[in-house]
């Protein structure tokens, strides 16, 4: 199981490849539950998101918790980072996981081939790095996730039956199919909220993709849009 890198190196491309690894099975830094932890992983990138080619699932993730405010983020639960996780890269050995961005397999190794033929090696080297890139692209390829979505009307008297067949009807490359079931739970004064669910394509868009793409189309009937939930399927 792939683990969280070092903070001080985490925007490092190596570091990238394995927190993409570790963020491909869980919606937050500690699994399905914003905490502090994601705050102090955000924080380390510093206001620059996770580059999508190398790491798909942690930009998915930073452009996530950009969407909260300093705010909100200050109210979330605390929670120190997962077990293992090293505050620094000194404070352990390299090791390399093996959920690691396989496009830097040999970045630790330069002379991994320094006592063999020239010509040969790098021949060698060179496919065996393209081998790597050409998986680990089809790997994104296939990463999906299902997207639970709350969806607060303006007003009690919106038909939230009506909006979720029209939501259903959005059609967007990266969207594989909305939930055919929805729910519609109260919360007060008489006015309900609608609970929606899509199956996404990770590598083609991003949850806040998703609410823009809800946001234009009926913005004047929606209050907010909110994530309940996301999870890989």
């Amino acid at each position: 199981m792939a683990s969280l890198p070092a903070l001080d190196t985490i925007t490092e491309k190596a570091s990238l490849g394995k927190f993409n690894g570790f963020m491909s099975s869980r919606s937050y830094i500690n699994g399905y539950t914003p905490t502090s932890a994601d705050v102090t992983v955000f924080e380390a990138f510093k206001g620059s998101c996770p580059d999508q080619n190398i790491a798909v699932h942690g930009a998915r993730w930073y452009n996530h918790i950009a969407h909260f405010s300093k705010e909100e983020r200050a109210k979330w639960p605390e929670a120190d980072l997962p077990a293992g996780a090293p505050p620094k890269a000194k404070d352990t050995p390299q090791k390399v996981d093996e959920d690691e961005d396989e496009d830097d397999m040999f970045g630790d190794d330069d002379d991994l081939f320094a006592d063999d033929d020239g010509d040969a090696a790098a021949a060698l080297k060179a496919k065996l790095t393209a081998e790597a890139k050409a998986r680990g692209e089809k790997k994104l390829e296939k990463g999906r996730s299902m997207i639970v979505f709350e969806v607060k009307p303006f007003e009690a008297e919106c038909d939230l039956e009506k909006l979720a067949q029209g939501i259903k009807e959005l059609k967007h490359e990266g969207i594989q199919n909305w939930g055919q079931e929805h729910k519609l739970v109260p919360i007060a004064f008489g006015i309900k909220k609608l609970v929606i669910s899509c199956i996404v394509f990770d590598v083609k868009v991003g949850m806040d993709d998703v609410m823009d793409l809800i946001n234009e189309k009926f913005e004047d009937e929606i209050q907010s849009i909110d994530v309940q939930a996301m999870s890989k399927v």
